[in-house]
């Protein structure tokens, strides 16, 4: 079941892709209006499993979010070489004040697609590839490959801006390859050397 579910991921976005840009605008916009309208629209958005108080919890594993975010840097947490302010992520465990998440921005769309599918097969959930379809995902299973790892990130609820877009199982092929990273760069060496093995 889940080879045949990772076999009509890849279908979909093949078939998808040259829409993926649209779908994505349509997305925000919607978004945006719903916001806009009050209580109404936050009921909307609530139905449609978009959380606009910028917090994610143990029942989000294994589904795909995009949010805004914007790195802590103190003592505790020293300020960042470079991020990504657009993550587009897969939350695998809850952390004090956040979640740890797979973001696949740290990858280019090619290996993005690759790591997808061997998580599908890997994680074995049963079902369709629909809005509802989520990853059983874990520590365990992730380290077991090499590019996951350095998409592992740590999140903090409290440094999110705005809402968390939730991207049902049959959006994902849409997302999967949209060049919505933005890179937050305070060092533009190390940040190069990431881009040349990024693009290789």
């Amino acid at each position: 079941m889940a080879d045949s579910i990772e076999t009509n991921f890849l279908k979909q976005v093949r078939a998808k892709s040259k829409d993926a840009v649209k779908w994505f605008r349509n997305l925000v916009k919607e978004t945006q209006r719903a916001l806009i309208t009050g209580p109404r629209g936050r009921k909307e958005l609530k139905a449609r499993n978009i959380d606009v108080q910028g917090r994610l919890g143990g029942m989000d594993i294994g589904s795909m979010f995009f949010f805004q975010y914007n790195a802590k840097h103190d003592k505790e947490y020293p300020i960042l070489p470079y991020w990504d302010r657009y993550p587009l992520v897969f939350p695998f465990e809850p952390a004090t004040g956040g979640f740890y998440g797979i973001n696949l921005h740290y990858l280019n769309p090619t290996h993005r697609l690759n790591l997808m599918r061997a998580l599908m097969k890997a994680s074995g959930v049963k079902g369709n590839l629909d809005e509802n379809y989520r990853l059983k995902l874990s520590w365990e299973l992730i380290s077991k490959f090499k590019p996951a790892k350095k998409c592992v990130k740590r999140y903090l609820n409290s440094h999110s801006k705005g809402a968390f877009y939730k991207i049902g199982g049959n959006d994902w092929p849409y997302a999967v390859g949209l060049p919505i990273q933005s890179w937050k760069v305070n060092d533009k060496d190390i940040h190069k050397s990431f881009l040349k093995d990024w693009e290789g």
